[in-house]
């Protein structure tokens, strides 16, 4: 995909996710590279998000002390390896998930349209950081604007990848498999715990 392709496509997740999520799929992109993208998409921006932590000074009450001793903090590695495992379940969970309510999507067009939302999430974030750092007030607010289109961006996708006719399927979609998620993230936690406990 060239600059101006990226540029276009990146334009239209933004107001049409849904014709975004049909023109990823169209690009037919191997199953191979899409799971190295979100690999490294999912580790590199839990990096960035531990490294922002690290610099940035941390408040002398319990919130500072719930801070410090989260993993983003004290276990930056750890923290990147738990986003890659919740990166990795989401996408199994939201397949099975969608299989279960009638979606005819395959496991490689919901990779995709994830990937794309991962990455396009991961660009949009990173602005609204640099937008912070100059205007902190408009930037609270456009998290909160962030957050509904990623609600609205993920339900269409989904629509699309599962092949729905209605927009509510993919919401249910969502909201079941944010459980499933969830408590895969738990048992991954567990997984991990255990293994650095034995080493």
């Amino acid at each position: 995909m060239t600059a101006a392709g990226f540029k276009s496509l990146f334009t239209t997740t933004l107001t049409d996710p849904a014709e975004a999520g049909r023109q990823v799929i169209a690009l037919g992109l191997p199953a191979q590279a899409l799971w190295m993208a979100l690999s490294l998409i999912s580790v590199v921006s839990s990096l960035i998000f531990a490294g922002i932590m690290q610099a940035a000074p941390m408040p002398p009450d319990e919130m500072g002390a719930i801070l410090r001793n989260s993993p983003a903090y004290s276990a930056p590695l750890v923290f990147a390896l738990l986003q890659w495992g919740r990166a990795v379940v989401s996408v199994f969970v939201l397949y099975w998930v969608g299989r279960a309510l009638g979606g005819q999507g395959r496991l490689g067009e919901v990779l995709a349209v994830l990937t794309w939302l991962q990455a396009v999430t991961f660009v949009l974030i990173a602005g609204l950081f640099v937008l912070g750092v100059v205007l902190p007030m408009l930037s609270t607010i456009m998290m909160l604007v962030m957050a509904v289109w990623w609600i609205w961006a993920t339900i269409s996708l989904l629509d699309v990848a599962h092949g729905f006719d209605s927009k509510i399927k993919a919401a249910g979609v969502l909201i079941v498999s944010i459980l499933g998620i969830t408590v895969g993230l738990w048992v991954f936690v567990g997984a991990v715990t255990a293994v650095f406990m034995g080493v």
